[in-house]
Order: C-alpha cells, then structure tokens, then sequence
C-alpha cells in the first residue's frame, strides 16, 4: 500500500541537560499529536560534529547573543522524526500542526537557544512488509 513518509529535522544548539528536557518534550508532543490516527512514527537523537557548518554556525549565533560568555557544555544535536501513513492522514496541514507544536515546545529553551526546524514529505512510497523469516 502506498505509504507517506515525513521526516521532520530539529537542530538545535544546547546543553545536554537541556536536551534531555526537550527531547522528553517532543516525545509528549508527538505521542498526543499521533493520538487521533494511523500514523506511525519513530525518532532519533544525534550530536552533530563540531566541524559541521551547522554547528558552527549555532555556535556562532549562540555567541552573538551572550556577548562574553562561554557556552558552556552546549553542543547540537539533531533530534529526527519520521512519520510514515497513509497520504489522505499524513497531509502538510498534519505534519504544519506537528511543527507549530514542536515550535512551543522550544519556547522553554528561552531566548537566544538557535535552532532549525524542517520537514520534507515523500509521497507514493510503497511500504512492503517484511517476510516473517527476514523478521
């Protein structure tokens, strides 16, 4: 059956004890968001290497912003979503709505925290499941 995959990208730039915070974050708001339907998801956190332009350039607005001080233990990381159902469940409003609830969730990170948010959407994605003996 055709299936739609999103993958929804969170970089963020923070302290490990603040990651942990957000991340516990994003698992709530993805388990209520994914409540109402057949829309399966999974996620992953991943440290971004401090000689990616990514990071670099988290480090550099972090600095921008805090004139003087240190970042201290912050680092970035990437937390990544995948979504995957069916095309007529899993629509740019579903995955619109996911996004602004993440948005509120890194509100707590407070002001100056950098990050990025994307998603990208691939439709028609036949999904074969697996033979029991490859399981």
């Amino acid at each position: 059956m055709p299936k739609r995959i999103s993958d929804v990208s969170l970089h963020v730039y923070v302290t490990p004890e603040t990651l942990d915070r957000l991340v516990e974050s994003v698992r709530t708001d993805l388990a209520e968001h994914l409540d109402d339907g057949e829309v399966c998801a999974w996620r992953c956190t991943l440290p971004v290497a401090e000689d990616d332009s990514r990071h670099r350039e988290f480090d550099s607005r972090w600095r921008a912003g805090n004139p003087g001080a240190e970042p201290c233990g912050h680092a970035t990381f990437e937390i990544a979503l995948s979504l995957a159902g069916d095309p007529a469940e899993l629509t740019d409003g579903y995955i619109d709505a996911l996004e602004h609830r993440l948005l509120r969730g890194l509100d707590e990170l407070g002001p100056g925290a950098p990050f990025t948010l994307s998603a990208e959407q691939r439709t028609d994605v036949d999904l074969e499941p697996l033979p029991a003996e490859r399981l």
